[in-house]
């Protein structure tokens, strides 16, 4: 599909961030990206995210979202990131449409198209939401080898999900749930571990982590220290390591 002007869902992720630098090259400045900030996206990726946009020099909003107003994403059911993709989508078309743009792009790849469980793609699919990296074939691998290339900054960036994917299905997510499992994630990566997941079970914080981290986690005791005064009564560490999707 060909598209003069161009809007693109951006998360600061390194799908998102690689399209978006194509974009801008190939566009100028009839590209343009939307970051929708909710509860579910922590404030250190929304600093980064806006920091590439800065120094990027493309056109650019941030949209609010508040996802509680979507009962079935409360809920957590497992179509929870169906209804949250939804709103996001509504809110970047409103933008893209405000703007003279009628193509509304979204970063995802060839891999993210052969999975078998993702809700969030359906609803890009019904919104008409388009996705230039899948269609041309591109892997993960792919665009971190293109993103160095190129010297987008994301090239080596550890693959994350909103926090919401920390909160078993089932389980209602609240903005308290959120902000706490954001605060013990900050605990690692304040420590120079980035990659690693704290995932909420009522009283017990599990950590999924790189094997590489092990030791560290397990002789620091202020990182326990610190989880637990979040509220947390038992810290886990997960042997199997980190491993994305878990919770699925």
């Amino acid at each position: 599909m060909a598209c003069g002007k161009l809007c693109i869902a951006y998360s600061g992720g390194v799908d998102s961030a690689f399209l978006l630098h194509v974009a801008y090259d190939v566009l100028g400045n009839n590209a343009m990206a939307v970051l929708v900030d909710s509860p579910v996206l922590a404030r250190r990726d929304k600093d980064a995210a806006v920091d590439i946009l800065e120094k990027l020099g493309v056109r650019y909003e941030i949209v609010g979202e508040n996802p509680f107003e979507s009962a079935e994403f409360a809920e957590n059911n497992r179509m929870r990131c169906y209804f949250c993709k939804r709103n996001n989508y509504t809110l970047i078309k409103d933008v893209a449409h405000r703007n003279g743009i009628d193509c509304v792009a979204d970063g995802q790849n060839a891999d993210d198209a052969l999975s078998p469980y993702r809700p969030g793609i359906k609803a890009g699919n019904e919104m008409g939401v388009i996705s230039p990296l899948a269609e041309c074939g591109l892997t993960k691998a792919d665009i971190r080898l293109y993103s160095k290339q190129l010297g987008v900054v994301t090239w080596d960036k550890p693959a994350n999900a909103c926090l919401s994917s920390r909160i078993p299905y089932g389980s209602e997510i609240t903005r308290e749930r959120l902000a706490t499992v954001e605060a013990a994630e900050e605990t690692l990566r304040t420590r120079g571990m980035e990659g690693c997941r704290v995932r909420w079970h009522d009283t017990i914080a599990r950590i999924e982590a790189p094997q590489a981290y092990f030791n560290v986690i397990l002789n620091t005791p202020e990182i326990v220290n610190e989880i637990k005064s979040l509220g947390f009564k038992y810290i886990t560490l997960d042997l199997e390591g980190f491993r994305s999707g878990s919770m699925n």
